[in-house]
């Protein structure tokens, strides 16, 4: 999730190469506290990551970005229990430490994620 949709501001800054075209919100998290999970966030309007994917008509969710042992696991692990089937595309994140990935890694896939490569 990320760039405004049509007509709507964003405050969200991307990289310019970045093609934001397939973007259809963005999902602020960690404003007013510690966020690791992307389920923490809301969008411009407030409503919650979860709600808007169900509103979407969504049904799996892809789950990348840094960090593996934090962020990611946090995220990937709230959309299984929010009822999402869940990949965390393993060569698009990157963990902190190795021992702590691990450990995460074995967390998510206990939990239903399935662990994949993006290509």
């Amino acid at each position: 999730m990320a760039a405004a949709l049509p007509g709507r501001q964003s405050r969200a800054r991307f990289h310019p190469e970045l093609d934001t075209a397939a973007i259809d919100e963005v999902f602020r998290k960690g404003a007013y506290s510690a966020g690791y999970s992307g389920f923490d966030g809301t969008d411009g309007t407030d409503t919650a990551l979860a709600d808007w994917l169900r509103h979407h008509q969504v049904d799996q969710v892809d789950v990348a970005g840094i960090a593996t042992d934090f962020c990611v696991c946090a995220t990937a692990e709230d959309a299984v229990r929010a009822g999402f089937a869940t990949r965390v595309l393993l060569d698009l994140t990157a963990g902190v430490a190795a021992d702590s990935t691990a450990v995460a890694l074995e967390e998510m896939r206990a939990a239903g994620v399935d662990l994949v490569r993006a290509g």
